[in-house]
């Protein structure tokens, strides 16, 4: 099978940094080519390199057999590439057929003297792509009225009426539930039928086992291997990623589990929560697994004052809480690490140290002037205990990878001293390598007395982390199992 695209001796450099150096990369016709590296390791720098993002600095670029120069990304729809971002690049509020041509709209003479767009023919070419992808679309909703994963269909689909046929696909199912995965899963079987061959990055190497057929492995902007998929283990994939033997992803203390510290007792909240009673215990990881929508954020989102509860009980060490607001939890000693660190966890255009001490400024500040002393000191203590990689901790967060964006976020609720610990998805898009390094914390932390409430949809980090596991489904707690008693089949026959 001939190569459709080809990078040979791929060198970028960004001052005082070589981003990629020697790089190789073969994508044949009708292929899924999976790209593994840990966060840093020049994924996205290749990936805008391919679609004229940037331009390389060394080496050459082949679409058939045939040298281009790709000068920007209009140049590669032009090409036949296009990309499929994490996060959707669509208008909300325009409808999925305007989305789908925007900027490349068909027309046709209007009364003879001027150009208008032409509807009929988008509506017809959309229909036609969208039956090729096997799906019904009403090409008259707005992006908004749809779901995580009709938006991303929807730019699949806008991807095609550019007549794609190469597709990158970017972490695409970071924030679908398993049924959607599934239906993912079946539209790129359909397009390499079509011939269509894709770029599919992803730190869930299941994913990258049952939908690749090869895999290049990219390690520190270096290239490192190129294998068929039906070749490789996990293990032999993972030691290339992170360029070690990991012998325990999931290095879970033996701990003795203390007293009850935290209790919900009958907590309801209309529509959303019924009846939820848990209790935690010191040293405890307590799981929560369940689908999407099973209601496992909305129950952090209530216990700590985000949202407002209509019945129930939240104590601690026995002593009932009045919890209406995130302050009141923080300074109850109750911490959440949110799932979406990017909008409601962090503030990525400031530093490390801001973002370390952010909710701590009241009790840093004496007669209204901060302690920079002690923010410093405060800051510098938790980069070094969670092993942030960063010149220095005034290095700004959004230029972090994301397994140190999570660090900080780890960061921050630690400066609060928390006695209840609630972590939303910790690694959700973090690489295996940074996988294993908050894994070991989140158990250091454990050993230290410290009750942790992990929720989490990744069923292996479920299992692997906790001493205990709560199910829920729509917004109730179905099923508990022990660490030692739960299965995925277990846990996942409950939670559907």
């Amino acid at each position: 099978m001939s190569n459709v695209l080809e990078l040979k001796n791929i060198k970028k450099m960004f001052p005082g940094v070589v981003a990629l150096s020697d790089m190789h990369l073969a994508l044949k016709k009708g292929e899924v080519h999976a790209v593994c590296g840990e966060n840093g390791a020049g994924k996205s720098t290749l990936m805008k390199i391919i679609t004229g993002v940037y331009q390389p600095d060394e080496g050459e670029m082949l679409l058939n057999g045939e040298k281009v120069d790709i000068k920007e990304p209009n140049d590669a729809f032009s090409k036949g590439i296009a990309i499929i971002h994490q996060e959707t690049s669509l208008i909300f509020d325009m409808t999925v057929l305007e989305n789908l041509f925007l900027g490349h709209e068909p027309t046709k003479k209007h009364f003879g003297m001027f150009q208008a767009i032409d509807y009929d023919t988008m509506r017809i070419k959309a229909t036609e792509i969208f039956k090729k992808l096997g799906m019904k679309m009403d090409l008259n909703q707005t992006v908004r009225e749809l779901g995580v994963a009709a938006k991303q269909m929807v730019e699949i689909a806008k991807a095609l009426t550019y007549e794609a046929h190469i597709l990158i696909l970017d972490e695409p199912t970071a924030a679908l539930t398993i049924k959607e995965v599934r239906a993912l899963f079946e539209v790129v079987k359909r397009l390499k039928l079509e011939g269509v061959s894709m770029l599919y990055i992803s730190h869930r190497l299941d994913e990258i086992f049952e939908i690749a057929d090869s895999v290049t492995v990219i390690r520190d902007g270096q290239y490192i291997t190129t294998a068929d998929v039906k070749d490789v283990n996990s293990e032999q994939l993972i030691s290339w990623m992170v360029g070690r033997k990991l012998e325990n992803l999931y290095p879970k203390s033996r701990v003795e589990i203390g007293d009850v510290i935290f209790q919900l007792k009958g907590l309801s909240q209309d529509g959303v929560l019924h009846h939820v009673d848990i209790e935690l215990k010191y040293g405890e990881i307590l799981g929560i697994a369940g689908l999407a929508g099973s209601g496992r954020t909305e129950l952090a989102h209530a216990v700590c004052g985000l949202t407002k509860l209509n019945k129930g009980e939240i104590l601690l060490n026995g002593k009932a809480l009045a919890i209406n607001n995130y302050r009141k939890a923080l300074d109850s000693g109750i911490v959440y690490v949110s799932e979406d660190r990017k909008d409601s966890g962090l503030v990525v255009a400031m530093n490390i140290k801001e973002n370390t001490t952010l909710s701590l400024l009241k009790s840093l500040s004496k007669f209204s002037f901060i302690d920079f002393k002690e923010e410093e000191k405060l800051s510098r203590k938790y980069m070094e205990e969670l092993s942030i990689k960063a010149p220095s901790n005034e290095f700004i967060v959004e230029n972090l990878s994301g397994g140190n964006q999570q660090k900080v976020s780890v960061a921050k609720a630690l400066a609060n001293s928390p006695k209840v610990l609630i972590m939303d998805e910790p690694t959700r898009g973090v690489d295996v390598g940074a996988k294993a390094e908050i894994y070991r914390i989140i158990s250091n932390l454990a050993s230290n007395g410290l009750a942790i409430i992990l929720i989490s949809s990744d069923l292996p980090e479920i299992l692997g982390m906790s001493d205990r596991i709560c199910v829920m489904k729509h917004g109730r707690l179905v099923g508990e199992f022990t660490g030692t008693e739960a299965t995925q089949e277990k846990v996942l026959a409950v939670a559907l």
